[in-house]
Parts: structure tokens; C-alpha cells; sequence
């Protein structure tokens, strides 16, 4: 879909914020564009995203569902990974990117999501452009190059073939809000996150986090 497929962008939005009424606010304009070698450093960097994240998952024992998610939005950047926006809504979309993210959330523990991401970032139909475990620690967002089969079909209906193809493979669900092209995926920090080696130039500097 893309001649040069190392420089294919998707929008990058910042954190929200908290107004003066206590209400946080997810931000919808987007601060950059930026590539999937972009985003795997900053998954990677202890310094961009690993605070937030670690904090993040010391309150997810005690915390609300609405201090979870207010905390998400105040602490992390996200990216649509499908592509460019001028404002995240759909009708708003500038350009369509290769990539397609699944969200599989609720897992048992970090170690199945640790296993689950490898065995993603093996799948021999399905050409992995990046994968990491969530904020959470209990999920992984796969991001991948939508396959060729895929190509006749609108949005969601290549989220729908994607998501079939996920549980009849590996016996998982996506989540299926995930059906919305200008879904946002938050950027957590995970060292472990997998990358495909043709996205990052110096890629020999990668090798226990590349696809194999």
C-alpha cells in the first residue's frame, strides 16, 4: 500500500488534561505524525513512558473503573495507528495507513501476555509491524500490515476478518471497539516490545526485541 512502508504515518495525540471541574478530557487533535519506528522507541524509552505506566498498574487493584481510565487519559499519548487525522473522527480521516491494530485485553497474567505477544509477532500470514503489551499488563495491542485479503473490504469489515482470524488461530478476542478506523491505541512502556526489523533503520541495535 505504500512505496516506502519505513515512513508510513499515523497521527500521534498528547496526553489529555484535567479541567477546572475534575472532568478529564481526552485530547482529539493530533500533536504529530509519526512511524512505527517512532513508536517503538517510545514504547521502549524508560524515560518517555515507563512512570506512567508503572504507576498505572500499582492502582489497578484498588482504583475505579473511572480513576483507571482518567488516569489513561492524563498520563498517555496514543496513536491511530490506521492512519492520519486532522481530528479523530472518522470523517476526519486524512490518509489511510497499512496498519490495523487488535486489542486483546483480560488476560490471566503479564507471563501469558509476554506469550501471546511472541507467538503474534510469529504469524506467518499475518506480517507483524509492532507488538506490546498494554498498559495494563494483562493485554497486547498487535499491529500489523492488513493482508492482502483484506484488500476489497471497508474498515470494518477488515476489523471483522481480522478478529476472526485471531480467534480461530489463537483462540483470542479482540476488542471489538476496536472496529472504529480512528480507535486510539495508548502507548505504554514495555522494553519486551516487539518490532518488525524493515520499520527500524538501525535495526542490528534491536535484536532481542525484533521478529525472528
Amino acid at each position: 500500500m505504500a512505496t516506502d512502508i519505513t515512513n508510513v504515518r499515523f497521527s500521534v495525540f498528547p496526553c489529555g488534561y484535567r479541567r477546572a471541574d475534575g472532568t478529564v478530557v481526552m485530547r482529539q487533535q493530533p500533536q504529530q505524525t509519526q512511524t512505527i519506528e517512532w513508536a517503538y522507541q517510545w514504547i521502549t524509552s524508560p524515560v518517555a513512558a515507563s512512570v506512567a505506566t508503572i504507576g498505572y498498574r500499582k492502582m489497578l487493584p484498588i482504583a475505579t473503573r473511572e480513576e483507571k481510565n482518567n488516569f489513561k487519559l492524563e498520563h498517555f499519548q496514543y496513536a491511530t495507528f490506521a492512519g492520519t487525522f486532522s481530528y479523530r473522527k472518522a470523517e476526519n480521516l486524512i490518509q489511510r495507513s497499512p496498519f490495523m491494530v487488535l486489542d486483546i485485553d483480560h488476560l490471566t497474567s503479564e507471563d501469558e501476555a509476554h506469550a501471546l505477544q511472541i507467538r503474534l509477532s510469529q504469524d506467518k500470514e499475518v506480517e507483524t509491524a509492532l507488538c506490546f503489551v498494554s498498559p495494563s499488563g494483562v493485554g497486547v495491542k498487535w499491529v500489523f500490515e492488513l493482508p492482502e485479503w483484506t484488500m476489497n473490504l471497508d474498515y470494518k469489515q477488515q476489523f471483522d476478518r481480522m478478529r476472526s482470524y485471531l480467534g480461530f488461530r489463537y483462540g483470542y478476542d479482540a476488542d471489538t471497539s476496536g472496529s472504529d478506523v480512528c480507535r486510539a491505541c495508548f502507548l505504554g512502556y514495555d522494553p519486551e516490545c516487539i518490532v518488525n526489523p524493515k520499520y527500524v533503520l538501525n535495526s542490528s541495535t534491536h535484536e532481542q526485541q525484533q521478529l525472528h
